[in-house]
């Protein structure tokens, strides 16, 4: 099913429509349009981007699919300036019993539910949706075990799956992302100075307690769970939010906003 279909746009245009007209934040005279319309596997020449403030700042996210457990979902486009490990561990040490590598107790998770998070405005957090994400099981580490668990995350990072990554030590957490297997998909991610670096995803590799896949310029790597690298969040929104054409935020250009 495609969101193109003429039911749903129509459903989607009118309800922007009345979004507008009620005066939901909305700017006099731009044009509203349903976040989901501008997802990369509904219609990329739209350019499957849109702006949002992160404290006072303009940040562009990528719109990478409208139906991601029913919502839609946005990957933000430049790294976080700061590059941290996925579970922080000082003696750069690991005792097999710790599971460094996993997921849902790792000091990546719990910075984006609460630093990271903190950036947006509080009517943002409030229609960020709370999403069931698979993630490796606990148990399945260190022995290369193929189960998994779903948690619920408002901000999360992606799966080696998801980004189109696969190996015979990790356990297939989602299904594979449409964009990442475009070229754009495959560009390198950037920090926000320009400089190249490689990014977590959430998979952990099973035949270890304490390594974790990452997204490089040469492709899917891992690395110990202490060591620093960058950090991409993702979350999802209602696919009927409305947002705005707006010039100002990006030099010479018109870009989509979400202004709120």
């Amino acid at each position: 099913m495609r969101l193109v279909s003429i039911p749903m746009r129509i459903c989607l245009l009118l309800t922007c429509c009345l979004l507008a007209f009620s005066g939901c934040g909305l700017s006099a005279g731009g044009d509203a349009e349903a976040l989901g319309e501008l997802a990369y596997d509904v219609n990329p020449r739209l350019g499957y981007k849109v702006y949002l403030n992160e404290n006072g700042t303009y940040v562009p996210y990528l719109v990478l699919s409208w139906n991601y457990g029913g919502n839609t979902l946005l990957l933000r486009e430049p790294l976080l300036a700061e590059v941290m490990p996925f579970k922080r561990n000082d003696t750069h040490l690991w005792d097999p019993a710790v599971n460094g590598a996993y997921y849902e107790r790792s000091s990546i998770d719990a910075y984006l539910n609460s630093e990271f998070i903190e950036r947006f405005s509080p009517q943002l957090r409030d229609i960020i949706v709370a999403t069931p994400i698979e993630i490796t099981a606990e148990s399945s580490l260190g022995l290369t075990g193929e189960e998994s668990a779903t948690i619920k995350r408002d901000v999360f990072l992606l799966s080696l799956r998801e980004v189109g990554g696969e190996s015979r030590a990790s356990v297939n957490e989602g299904e594979p992302l449409k964009y990442f297997s475009s070229d754009d998909g495959r560009r390198p991610a950037l920090l926000p100075d320009g400089e190249r670096s490689a990014y977590w995803t959430r998979t952990p590799e099973t035949w270890e307690t304490y390594t974790v896949f990452t997204v490089g310029w040469g492709g899917i790597g891992s690395g110990s769970a202490d060591i620093d690298s960058g950090v991409r969040p993702a979350f999802c929104l209602d696919p009927l939010t409305p947002v705005i054409q707006r010039e100002g935020i990006v030099d010479g250009q018109s870009v989509y906003v979400l202004d709120i």
